[in-house]
């Protein structure tokens, strides 16, 4: 049996252009970015940016680009490291995969790259659209993250807005407090002639 129309379908349902838009409106300052994989190649589809419309074009551009040759785990989520290792300390890492494939050709040893999230505090979650996958589950399991395999349609788009809120703040992540405050004129007394309000009255 072919499966390959049945995950164009669950792709081209536009689920991902909700989520992302569902991801925007609960998390204001968050932001995202898209990388695809084919050919045992990774490119980004789109940069790491908090405009929602933007990822949206970009996804419906990319329902009509044929994925061919195998995927490359590694060289994502390796692509994907590259931008969230400079991103400060307090904010969240997060990578979620939406894979279908059952193989990777990866050029390198992923379970190196996997230490490497680990210790860059990435959560990575996977979504599967065949089966089960060995390395995926060990890549969530390891970083922290959630791994789960669609049932049908309506079970792949409950389990993206699954991920649309932000997950709770770890105790041990780092906080940055910005010293705010407000320009203040204080007259010294009232026959003072050179004290002048800091704006006009009038």
């Amino acid at each position: 049996m072919d499966e390959e129309p049945e995950r164009t379908k669950r792709w081209e349902g536009g689920y991902e252009r909700t989520w992302v838009t569902e991801s925007h409106g609960q998390v204001r300052l968050g932001m995202l970015g898209i990388i695809t994989t084919k050919n045992k190649r990774a490119e980004k589809l789109t940069d790491l940016a908090g405009n929602p419309k933007k990822h949206i074009v970009a996804l419906k551009k990319a329902v009509d680009t044929v994925c061919v040759g195998e995927p490359s785990l590694y060289n994502s989520l390796n692509l994907a490291i590259q931008t969230l290792k400079h991103m400060p300390g307090h904010t969240s890492r997060e990578i979620l995969v939406v894979l279908s494939s059952l193989t990777t050709c990866d050029p390198a040893n992923i379970c190196e790259l996997i230490k490497t999230l680990k210790a860059l505090k990435v959560r990575v979650s996977v979504i599967g659209l065949s089966a089960e996958v060995r390395v995926c589950t060990v890549l969530t399991r390891e970083t922290g993250g959630s791994y789960h395999v669609i049932l049908d349609e309506s079970h792949f788009k409950e389990l993206l807005m699954l991920h649309v809120k932000p997950p709770p703040a770890s105790s041990s992540s780092e906080c940055s407090l910005i010293r705010m405050g407000f320009p203040q004129h204080i007259i010294a007394s009232l026959t003072d002639q050179d004290a002048r309000p800091s704006f006009s009255m009038s």
